[in-house]
């Protein structure tokens, strides 16, 4: 049998993003969700998740993405621009990782104060995840796990999904960030299973990120069905493109991902083949 989260990243990224996030799990297939502690309309997530207790939440730990740090800016630099935001992408992360140029004192430091500012808000927190799934790099993991268990916080997303999983996209970036993405994934499964930490078996969303649309979203829950065991499904949902297109330039398409997680034939679908719709806090 499968079991089968859905969640929606970037839980008080903005209004839009929240009304579509909540949309999703009261009319839709949305089980769970990610809460970003430097979003501008992070008071407002917290409100709405104290609202609706079976929707999971979790930790969405940013260092990249162009988004505000939780810390002074002052107090982290080598981990903002020079306008006192972090860099736009992983792949700059990453030169700044390689060029050494980056403090772990200061990494340690805002992710710290990423998980205190949403811990402090009472809300239970089912597990950690990552904005572009920076949380998984070798020099970064540690110190996730380090706050997950200081926090008994027993779940982490690995987004490993499967390397020959290309759901139609051919796009050549698209597909090697996903290969090493997901290969340093795979590397970290047993990292945290050693220290008590669950995950999912599968993790799918990474090569269609942005545009999981109705008919993405099925031919995903085809592989779903097909594969016996615990699945993540990873969802970008809101309810203003042209407003939040203008805002953050990551080439989402959130209101064909919120038709999608609202679709009826999707809902059908997970029905007739028994695919039970679970959230992180189920995986203890």
């Amino acid at each position: 049998m499968s079991k089968l989260i859905i969640n929606a990243d970037d839980f008080g990224l903005h209004t839009a993003v929240n009304e579509g996030i909540i949309s999703g799990h009261t009319k839709g297939v949305i089980t769970s969700t990610s809460l970003l502690a430097s979003g501008a309309a992070f008071n407002e997530a917290v409100e709405m998740a104290k609202k609706y207790p079976k929707l999971g939440i979790g930790i969405h730990i940013a260092l990249v993405g162009g988004l505000n740090p939780v810390s002074d800016p002052s107090e982290i630099p080598t981990l903002v621009t020079k306008e006192g935001v972090f860099v736009d992408s992983y792949v700059e992360f990453m030169k700044r990782i390689y060029s050494g140029s980056i403090n772990y004192d200061e990494v340690r430091k805002e992710i710290r104060n990423q998980v205190s500012k949403i811990i402090d808000t009472g809300i239970n927190v089912t597990h950690i995840d990552g904005h572009q799934h920076m949380h998984v790099l070798p020099s970064i993991i540690p110190i996730i796990l380090q706050q997950a268990l200081q926090h008994n916080i027993k779940a982490i997303r690995i987004p490993n999904e499967k390397m020959f999983f290309l759901n139609g996209i051919y796009n050549p970036v698209r597909i090697a960030g996903k290969s090493g993405l997901s290969t340093v994934a795979a590397r970290a499964l047993p990292i945290i299973r050693s220290m008590g930490i669950h995950s999912t078996q599968y993790f799918w969303g990474m090569i269609n990120g942005g545009q999981l649309d109705e008919r993405v979203l099925l031919s995903i829950l085809k592989e779903v069905k097909s594969l016996s065991g615990t699945h993540e499904i990873m969802t970008h949902p809101g309810n203003n493109n042209l407003v939040l297109n203008q805002h953050f330039n990551w080439d989402y398409h959130w209101e064909e991902e919120l038709s999608g997680m609202m679709s009826d034939h999707v809902r059908r679908y997970i029905n007739q083949y028994n695919i039970e719709l679970i959230n992180y806090g189920d995986l203890l």
